[in-house]
């Protein structure tokens, strides 16, 4: 997929201007966590600030920038905004989506789903149902 952004926060600390930052590659994160961590959390421990010192809590006062967006991601980026939510939400169905298609090509021999948009919808909801049954057990 290759879903990247470079997430930072500018900040003053001790008279100096900081600016922890890193590139973030969204779908490492996503299949790893399933969904994104947070964000103030990750660049504090990959910029080496303490969770427990006064430098963390500026940190998470401030507003995340984000530039730098790659793949799919773009879509999802503003004016160095980024609608994390939206992303989570599209990446995962897209991944339900790319085992659905797997599916109905190896049982079906249907190469290109788009072209049945019902049968698609179909498999969706029966996924969903199935997430949901899921869930009520647990």
């Amino acid at each position: 997929m290759n879903n990247k952004i470079t997430a930072s926060v500018t900040f003053n600390f001790k008279g100096e201007t900081l600016i922890p930052r890193s590139e973030l590659n969204l779908d490492k994160l996503m299949q790893r966590y399933k969904g994104l961590p947070p964000l103030h959390e990750l660049l504090a421990a990959e910029n080496n600030i303490d969770s427990h010192s006064y430098q963390y809590e500026i940190l998470l006062a401030e507003n995340i920038q984000f530039n730098d967006a790659q793949g799919d991601a773009i879509t999802f980026f503003n004016n160095g905004e980024f609608d994390q939510a939206a992303f989570e939400e599209f990446w995962l169905q897209k991944r339900i989506f790319n085992k659905l298609q797997q599916i109905i090509q190896a049982e079906l021999e249907l190469d290109d789903i788009e072209q049945h948009p019902k049968l698609k919808q179909a498999m969706l909801a029966a996924f969903q149902y199935g997430q949901d049954n899921a869930k009520e057990k647990n």
